[in-house]
């Protein structure tokens, strides 16, 4: 009698790289292009690496000193420290009255899948997350998963093509009491005085949640102080929060995912009880995390010329990408292509949005092979010298093509 499986009741689930991704490898069109990358991309195609990292893998392979043991459940405290540092600001309030901590975490969403788990446990009376569009699909399932009701927002305005702070403080005022708010690039919607005052205050009352995501420091503006400044504002009026501060991206490291899931109490003791209950769920969740990764960093941020040089290397990727937004307005403005494009250049940070409707969208898709989102919300690293004016041509001839049905 054959052996019945115990997984006989199980299907196959649902391929989780994207279907964006997956029909762009299954089309044969050698010139089939992809705007939709994760990583950082260099002129010639290829992953974005800082100029210093290859030098610190070099050192680190042959230092005789490591004794590759397993690292505490909290993990590595030097590099925790240095990501602090980094985030706040070596002499910021929080680390001067050590009320800031952080726990070493695995790949780019452990920080969520950790905070998340918390958060089930520990608020039980709030199990409704808000999240940005943009971070649903990697994010929003780690709450989902948990059973949390995730409510999904967005800051970009698609008619005025901008980044609209209204839009943020008009979800805030319809948001549940007592709810958690994942934020990520806050700080693009240039919020007034007035407006984070009007921000903070509603949170506030409401007794919401922020749990900030800041997964690429330094590559929004280029200035790492400047990215992270909107923490300040949340810092000054005591709110308590969780962070998840993944520095892999502007390192140039991807296949070595690593982060912090930072901790912001209103007091030390408090603090301690946070970070104890956490290590306790790491324990479960991923025992030991990984250390590759946290070595290079590490040796980058605590040696002063490494750093320095991190930062230049950085700077460069930042001023790239500026120059290809400009070079793809002027191309557009020169071929006299409908409608405004200083949208372009208005936004920060690799990841920015075309200002393309749906329609434009599917055009580029099925008729010139250019992949993107829905939202049109694309990586600007992947445009470069070979592709550019195959690229701005299509948007060109999209918006043509569009032009009378609206």
């Amino acid at each position: 009698m054959p052996t019945l499986s115990v997984f006989m009741d199980v299907p196959l689930a649902q391929k989780l790289e994207g279907s964006l991704l997956k029909t762009y490898k299954q089309d044969d069109c050698p010139n089939k292009i992809f705007l939709a990358f994760r990583v950082c991309m260099t002129r010639e195609g290829h992953p974005w690496v800082s100029s210093v990292v290859p030098k610190i893998r070099l050192q680190i392979a042959q230092d005789p000193s490591l004794n590759y043991e397993y690292m505490p459940v909290k993990g590595m405290k030097s590099f925790t420290e240095a990501s602090l540092q980094l985030l706040f600001g070596k002499h910021n309030q929080v680390i001067v009255e050590n009320r800031v901590g952080g726990v070493h975490t695995v790949g780019d969403n452990g920080a969520f899948q950790l905070g998340a788990q918390f958060l089930k446990i520990w608020r039980k009376d709030s199990q409704i997350v808000y999240i940005i569009s943009s971070k649903k699909e990697p994010y929003g399932l780690v709450f989902q998963d948990m059973g949390f009701t995730v409510c999904e927002y967005s800051f970009w305005d698609s008619k005025q093509l901008c980044m609209d702070p209204n839009v943020l403080l008009d979800v805030v005022e319809q948001a549940p009491h007592g709810c958690i708010f994942v934020i990520g690039n806050i700080g693009d919607c240039n919020l007034t005085q007035n407006q984070w005052a009007r921000l903070m205050a509603r949170m506030k009352s409401k007794q919401i949640f922020p749990f900030f995501d800041i997964p690429n420091q330094g590559l929004s503006t280029g200035d790492l102080e400047e990215d992270t400044g909107f923490l300040q504002y949340f810092v000054s009026q005591d709110f308590e929060f969780f962070c998840s501060q993944s520095l892999s991206k502007t390192f140039g490291i991807y296949d070595e995912g690593v982060g912090i899931l930072v901790v912001v109490a209103l007091n030390n003791q408090l603090l301690l009880c946070v970070l104890s209950q956490l290590m306790k769920l790491t324990q479960a969740l991923w025992l030991n995390p990984p250390t590759t990764g946290a070595r290079i960093i590490t040796s980058i941020l605590c040696n002063p010329a490494l750093q320095e040089e991190w930062k230049q290397s950085l700077k460069g990727l930042v001023e790239n990408i500026m120059l290809i937004k400009e070079k793809v307005k002027e191309k557009l403005r020169l071929l006299g292509t409908p409608g405004s494009w200083d949208h372009i250049t208005d936004q920060n940070g690799p990841h920015s949005y075309l200002g393309l409707n749906s329609q434009q969208v599917e055009y580029l898709v099925k008729k010139k092979h250019i992949y993107l989102p829905k939202n049109g919300r694309i990586n600007f690293t992947c445009i470069n010298a070979y592709n550019i004016d195959y690229i701005t041509q299509s948007i060109h001839e999209a918006v043509l093509s569009t032009k009378g049905s609206e």
